[in-house]
This record gives structure tokens, sequence and C-alpha cells, in this order.
């Protein structure tokens, strides 16, 4: 459980940044229905933070059952895009959207939406300086695939092995080590995969497999 928590309020720096950003432009916004679009938006982060309080919940009874349902993939990158362009770009990293699949599939909204967050934040971190961030969604067979691509320093050497367990991180400001551990987790839930590749000075890319239906 104190890991768990660990991870969540690791992983609560993303809605908060985005519920700060979206207030500030609540308050500078003067039409009703800019404001009305900023609200919606918050309240979905509230929505988002619901889900990781219900999970911890859920571990404590000892249940770890995933809330798998239908979704509509292009609808779901697309507000994940919005919200991480809000984060990253006044961090001078761009970010990539390449849509290959507008299917549907079926997984864990929620638990899949802090997947993204997290490797878009350690991709963030990797690059202090700005770059590229990209997102790329296929189809091969049944299997629905999500790659995730930064233009930063790479992976050291002496953590590679380790990526993915709890606390493993190599130096950076305010880390956890959570994140990937998290990712690792929720990608095991569901019955999926995930890879990486990376090169010193040429970036990471992370590659998750999903069954499909």
């Amino acid at each position: 459980i104190g890991h768990l928590l660990s991870g969540v309020l690791h992983d609560l720096k993303t809605p908060m940044t985005v519920i700060s950003g979206y207030v500030q432009l609540m308050v500078q916004a003067d039409e009703e229905s800019l404001r009305k679009n900023y609200a919606s938006t918050v309240l979905k982060q509230f929505e988002y933070i619901g889900t990781m309080t219900a999970e911890i919940l859920a571990f404590a009874r000892g249940d770890s059952k995933i809330l798998v349902r239908r979704v509509y993939i292009h609808q779901f990158i697309e507000e994940i895009g919005e919200h991480l362009r809000k984060e990253l770009e006044p961090r001078g990293v761009s970010v990539e959207i390449v849509m290959n699949y507008r299917g549907t599939a079926r997984f864990d909204e929620g638990k899949m939406r802090r997947v993204f967050y997290n490797i878009a934040r350690n991709a963030a971190e990797a690059m202090p300086d700005g770059g590229t961030y990209t997102i790329v969604v296929s189809q091969e067979g049944e299997a629905l695939i999500f790659q995730f691509s930064d233009t930063g320093h790479g992976i050291p050497e002496e953590i590679k092995t380790k990526l993915f367990e709890s606390f493993s991180t190599a130096g950076k400001k305010g880390g956890t080590g959570l994140g990937l551990a998290v990712v690792k987790k929720i990608i095991d839930e569901h019955e999926g995969q995930i890879t990486f590749t990376s090169e010193e000075h040429q970036g990471t890319t992370f590659t998750i497999t999903l069954p499909l239906g």
C-alpha cells in the first residue's frame, strides 16, 4: 500500500499541473464558452484523481481488477494530446501525434491515461533543453501499438536492466523512480507488453502492445 500511495502521489503531479493551468486561463477568459470549456477540462482531471483514489481502495481490498471498456482511440488520443501540449510546450517540447489507427479498442481508460502521462513526464525530463515528443498509434493484426519517442539524452546504462522497478531513478530532480513501475504494472494488468530502445544523446522509444479486442 505504501508503494501504491507513493505512485499515486507521484502521478498527481500531472493533473494538478493541468488544473492549475486551466484555472489561470479561466481567470483570463472573457467569453463564457471558453470558461465552460476550461471548467470541463478541470472537472475531467478531478475525475482522473478520483480514479486513482479508487485504485488505492481496491488495492487495500485485494481487488486488482481493471475497468475494461470500449474506447474511441482518436478521441482518447486527441484529449491527451491537448493536455500534453499545454504541459510540455512551455518547456520547449513540441508534441507530435501520428494516427495510423483511428478505430476502437478495449482497455481501462483511466489507467491508460496514467501510462501516457507518466511516459510523457519522463520524456520531458530527458529533454531539459527542449525537443520533440512523438506518439504513434497503429494496428498490427489483433494488437494495438502505441509508440512514444523523445529526442532526449537516452536512458543511462546503469538503470536499463531495472528500469521498470520501483524507486529506480538516475538522479532526476524530484524523481521518485515510480513512474515507469506504475506503467509496467498497468500494462501487465492489461495482458500487454512494454519494451524500449534507447541510445545515448539520440533519445528513447517505448513501445506498448495491447490486445485490440
